[in-house]
């Protein structure tokens, strides 16, 4: 292992994605791709040093006690052919289903797996009723015969391929533009839509996450008080550049003719902005679900949880950052070293069982 003092990644690849792990010194640990395209892991603040250590991938197991939950992950990732957000929340909601992280984690890996798919659904439909809007036509024969219904489904190809002929292009052509965006749009989905999608929820909790931590580091007197002020500074920040590409993407929606008519253009522009999405919030619905827990136990595990939360807060990159955020973790981190937490049974050799099975519970209310 090398240690990278003053880490601060330059895009988001670099800082790479976050693992819901649950042995708890790699909860939340970043996997990325080195120069050879293999995968390795960053993991923070060990023994309360600073900095991140860097471990290959495939060395994981044996650098670190894990439990059984955590090595099928670490192969179902390893499997994979990628380790963006998308791709690790695919593995993360596999290995819950198999139910090593406990029945909790398998019941909310189904629950998310069947929000995914309504909204597949949701969005497909209100793309298709945009699409026949900027036609000119109506919508209401399929809502009232009902999308997958056969009468539904005749009536939509009937109404679609008028679509297509009033836009001057083919029937095929729209269906493949109109899957296409449903594609990159699942995880947001529109802003008119009576169910808001994963990152838009995920938005919403982050604005709640930082009223709270501002709140709470405003009214506390420990020294996690300034960690806290600082945890919400960057979930502002990163709140503030979430909303600024939801926004696009909701104007190029609301524009939905051009959209489609430029899609050869616009392809390349929304792709872009819904993967800066991702990455922007990836990392965060683990730390909020870990406030909510703590904001229901005492002052001094409410510390202990910022500090934690610290430990592993997802920093934007130098590209996207301001300089001063990055200097003031450096400082925050130097003064506080001794109040962050250590895991104290990993240098035994032996693992916290009770933090794990609180991780594992955090973890199913966050997948």
């Amino acid at each position: 292992m090398r240690s990278l003092t003053n880490f601060a990644p330059s895009t988001f690849e670099e800082r790479g994605a976050a693992v819901a792990f649950t042995t708890p010194v790699l909860a939340q640990t970043r996997v990325r791709k080195d120069s050879r395209e293999q995968l390795e892991v960053l993991i923070p603040n060990l023994s309360e040093g600073r900095g991140i250590y860097v471990v290959p991938w495939k060395s994981l197991p044996l650098a670190f006690p894990m439990t059984a939950h955590d090595r099928m992950l670490h192969d179902l990732i390893a499997k994979g052919e990628g380790c963006s957000p998308d791709d690790i929340r695919k593995a993360v909601l596999s290995a819950a289903r198999c139910g090593l992280a406990g029945p909790h984690a398998v019941e909310a890996a189904e629950a998310a797996l069947g929000d995914d798919e309504e909204q597949r659904l949701l969005i497909n439909y209100q793309l298709i009723v945009e699409a026949l809007k900027s036609a000119g036509l109506e919508s209401t024969d399929i809502l009232r015969a009902g999308l997958a219904s056969a009468e539904g489904q005749k009536l939509t190809r009937d109404l679609m391929s008028k679509a297509a002929s009033k836009l001057g292009m083919d029937p095929p052509e729209l269906y493949a533009r109109i899957a296409e965006l449903a594609g990159y749009m699942e995880s947001i989905g529109l802003s008119t839509s009576p169910k808001p999608a994963r990152l838009r929820r995920l938005m919403r909790d982050l604005n709640g996450f930082r009223d709270s931590m501002t709140e709470w580091a405003t009214d506390n007197v420990s020294e996690a008080a300034p960690i806290g002020g600082f945890c919400a500074e960057v979930a502002e920040h990163t709140v503030n550049h979430a909303r600024n590409v939801m926004t696009q993407l909701d104007q190029s929606v609301a524009s939905f003719e051009i959209l489609l008519r430029q899609w050869d253009v616009k392809r390349g522009v929304v792709r872009k902005a819904t993967t800066r999405l991702s990455w922007l919030l990836d990392g965060w619905e683990y730390l909020i679900v870990l406030w909510s827990d703590a904001m229901t136990r005492s002052r001094h595990e409410q510390d202990m949880a910022v500090n934690e939360i610290f430990r592993v807060i997802p920093l934007l990159p130098r590209d996207e950052a301001r300089a001063d955020l990055a200097l003031a973790a450096e400082k925050l981190q130097s003064n506080n070293r001794r109040s962050v937490r250590a895991y104290v049974d990993w240098r035994s050799g032996q693992l916290d069982v009770d933090l794990v099975m609180r991780i594992e519970t955090i973890k199913g209310r966050a997948a």
